[in-house]
């Protein structure tokens, strides 16, 4: 339908003259998200139509740009800003508004993650009681608070915390909380449904978690969480990077904290910067290594995307060498640059440039390279936004306007 409505944009616009608008948006919103920017250049009613903010709750949605966390400000908190793609306006509810300062008992939270829409933050503000979270909407403006997940892990020597939203699946969200104590030792997993609004109790669910295949693998002890790369969230599970048997691979966890699978990471010549999901299929990014003079060097990076998720088949999708990249042949391990995510609709990743603090696309498809936005020197952490105007679906949803 997409190829379709391209090659015929002239007549479609004509054939739409004589249909209500309801009608229109009812055919837009059956479309990819990547296909309703270029909808816009159909006829000026039809950019009208898509613009249109109540029209625009109806349409698919894709990446908007990114939260960034400027540090601590004078009361503690955080100040936030928000940085929008090239070619694409703010979001419609200005996610950097003085909407995620009104969130109540909330003194000094941290963005942890994004999915669908939604947004998880910490409250770090205690640091004598465990962490709890807030889950909010800043296109609709409503938030709800979760309690500790209440693990046993005083002092975790790895933890992280993701937040999983699928609309089309539930209109409730979750949290699975992973947490690892010692090194290689064993690891507690619980997850939190705001439909019931409790955290799963370890205990209770052991005996079926032996029953998964892959649990036992690296729940028990043997494999170490790896929460610096990040995580994806495809086909209806979240996936995380572990180290396991001296090699990494993934380990794919459901909403309901139980892990159905590992699957190898794709290239064992590349160590791994980010997971991420587009076009709804897993890719991972990886890092070329080469050395010199004992010296561990980048020599550039692979994407690589799970093309059959039942037989865990991966094909190399990108390969790019950093003297394409950045006009010099590699760089020192750890320095320069930072692999931040992936473009859910189109074939782009988005990278940092420390060096001189601009955060930039490269498009796979032209092999392009373009700086959009500098970080300054006292940017945070870079979260990933895409709208979603769905009302929250909790018990006691706040609305603090």
């Amino acid at each position: 339908m997409e190829e379709c409505l391209d090659a015929k944009s002239g007549a479609a616009a004509a054939a739409a003259d004589g249909l209500p608008d309801d009608a229109i948006v009812e055919i837009l919103s059956r479309v990819p998200a990547r296909s309703i920017s270029r909808f816009k250049c159909v006829s000026k009613p039809w950019r009208d139509l898509i613009a249109d903010p109540l029209h625009r709750k109806r349409l698919p949605q894709t990446l908007e740009g990114f939260f960034c966390s400027d540090g601590a400000g004078a009361a503690g908190g955080f100040r936030w800003r928000f940085i929008s793609l090239p070619g694409r306006s703010a979001p419609l509810a200005e996610p950097s508004s003085s909407f995620l300062t009104k969130l109540p008992g909330i003194r000094n939270i941290r963005l942890l993650g994004s999915c669908n829409g939604l947004l998880l933050f910490e409250d770090g503000g205690n640091p004598a009681t465990a962490p709890a979270y807030v889950v909010c909407n800043p296109a609709t403006e409503e938030w709800v608070a979760v309690p500790s997940a209440g693990c046993a892990c005083p002092d975790p020597l790895e933890e992280r915390t993701d937040l999983i939203f699928d609309p089309a699946v539930s209109p409730h969200f979750h949290l699975v909380h992973i947490c690892q104590e010692d090194f290689m030792g064993e690891i507690e997993v619980r997850a939190y449904s705001s439909e019931t609004r409790v955290w799963s109790d370890r205990a209770s669910q052991q005996s079926s978690w032996q029953d998964e295949g892959g649990l036992e693998q690296w729940v028990n002890g043997g494999a170490i969480l790896k929460s610096m790369f990040g995580g994806a969230f495809v086909n209806n599970m979240l996936h995380l990077v572990i180290f396991l048997l001296e090699e990494y691979r993934i380990a794919a966890v459901d909403r309901g904290g139980k892990t159905c699978r590992i699957i190898p990471w794709p290239d064992k010549c590349s160590f791994p910067l980010v997971v991420g999901q587009s076009q709804g299929r897993l890719h991972c990014v990886g890092r070329l290594e080469e050395r010199e003079r004992n010296c561990l060097k980048w020599a550039g990076l692979s994407i690589w995307v799970l093309d059959d998720y039942d037989t865990e088949e991966w094909v190399l999708k990108h390969r790019v060498s950093f003297l394409e990249l950045f006009g010099q042949m590699s760089c020192h391990y750890g320095y320069n640059i930072n692999v931040l995510a992936v473009h859910p609709d189109r074939n782009l990743i988005f990278i940092v440039q420390k060096s001189n603090q601009k955060l930039i696309s490269y498009d796979m498809d032209s092999k392009e390279l373009h700086a959009f936005h500098s970080l300054g020197h006292n940017y945070g952490s870079l979260t990933p936004y895409v709208p979603n105007f769905m009302e929250l679906v909790v018990t006691n949803c706040n609305n603090p306007k």
